[in-house]
């Protein structure tokens, strides 16, 4: 009997002291709030009230927090889980900061308790999910989380064009369509989730949509340039040449230059309208800035454009040096046809021909095609 009556006093005691209050003037402290003076909050909340339950304690880690004093608003929140542990506040607080300092396993920790309590609430799946997508072994399981925050709320433009990156990755463009889509009908003024559409509809090949939605965003001077790059090769997939040389200028108006690649294009649609030292201005600054494999397409665009100018001797240096710098063997092709077409010297068109012989390796039905032609040329010269 002894034993059943502690037992009853011990469960009464905790619950007293769940429900325990701390003693403070909630009208001052909202005054303080309000104005925004947390200095004076924690002031009053350590000096007078000197919190020990859960309410009083989750306020003064709110005023830690707002003041900028992370590392006690963290230690207070704990306070707060030691002695509640569904506290909701102190939960989505410590994922918030965790999350803030890169300790996304930590985040994970506090965020899964929150969707644990409550099950129905997009924002914690989406927490979650972020928290998840940073954490190593976890992208796969942050894709899934992502999925229930859309389901359960499929108006936030964060979720959306979160999904839509992972479909992209995983090639799914007919998915990130169907998100992205259903979206822009409730919302067409979100230029990330337009932003999105311009690299699915280019991606399926679907230039024209692509150009639609690009040129939405340029209308009302988003700056997108990945989107603008997708935008003006879609362009010049359509022959819009002046239309991608506008949308390179564009480019050039909000942050005074373009990406390399959004320059290339512009240099090839000048070179479409015979303006061919516009063309070779941008293909200068291009190999200029190039760093990558792209310059071997540089030089040869080059070439292309000297011969289209009748400036044989410029096209062969182009096509030389591209070849010495990347070894491609259709570069030697270029000289041999020029040598062949143009220049009328046998003997150098037959060298080169043979160069490229000896070191073409052709996969493509285009490339066997040459190299049949090239061996024909060898015979007759």
């Amino acid at each position: 009997m002894l034993r059943r009556s502690s037992a009853l006093f011990l469960l009464l005691c905790s619950t007293l002291a769940a429900f325990a209050q701390d003693q403070y003037d909630k009208a001052l402290l909202m005054d303080y709030f309000q104005e925004q003076q947390y200095d004076k909050v924690i002031a009053y909340m350590e000096g007078t009230v000197k919190p020990v339950h859960v309410n009083g304690l989750a306020l003064l880690a709110n005023a830690y927090l707002q003041n900028g004093q992370t590392a006690d608003a963290e230690r207070t929140y704990q306070l707060v889980l030691d002695k509640d542990s569904n506290h909701i506040a102190a939960r989505q607080q410590l994922g918030n900061i965790a999350r803030a300092q890169q300790q996304y396993a930590k985040a994970v920790t506090h965020y899964s308790k929150l969707v644990a309590l409550r099950p129905d609430n997009a924002l914690y799946y989406k927490q979650l999910a972020l928290a998840a997508s940073n954490t190593s072994g976890l992208q796969d399981t942050a894709f899934a989380l992502m999925k229930i925050s859309y389901n359960l709320n499929r108006k936030d433009p964060s979720v959306v064009t979160f999904l839509a990156e992972e479909y992209f990755d995983r090639k799914d463009y007919a998915s990130a369509d169907t998100v992205l889509k259903q979206y822009y009908l409730t919302d067409s003024a979100n230029t990330l989730v337009t932003a999105a559409l311009v690299k699915s509809s280019y991606q399926q090949k679907n230039f024209q949509e692509a150009v639609n939605y690009g040129e939405s965003l340029l209308a009302v001077n988003a700056v997108h340039p990945v989107a603008y790059l997708y935008l003006a090769v879609s362009h010049y997939s359509l022959d819009h040449f002046d239309s991608t040389i506008r949308v390179h200028d564009k480019m050039v108006e909000f942050a005074r230059d373009a990406p390399e690649t959004l320059k290339y294009y512009a240099a090839l649609s000048y070179a479409q309208l015979k303006q061919f030292d516009k063309s070779n201005e941008l293909l200068q600054e291009c190999i200029t800035a190039a760093k990558s494999r792209s310059l071997d397409s540089y030089y040869t665009a080059l070439a292309n454009n000297y011969e289209q100018m009748k400036q044989y001797r410029q096209a062969i240096s182009h096509y030389d040096t591209a070849y010495f710098l990347f070894k491609d063997p259709m570069r030697q092709y270029g000289i041999a046809r020029i040598y062949d077409q143009y220049v009328q010297d046998p003997l150098k068109a037959k060298r080169y021909y043979q160069l490229f012989l000896k070191n073409s390796k052709p996969e493509s039905k285009d490339e066997k095609s040459i190299q049949a032609y090239a061996k024909e040329r060898v015979k007759s010269l």
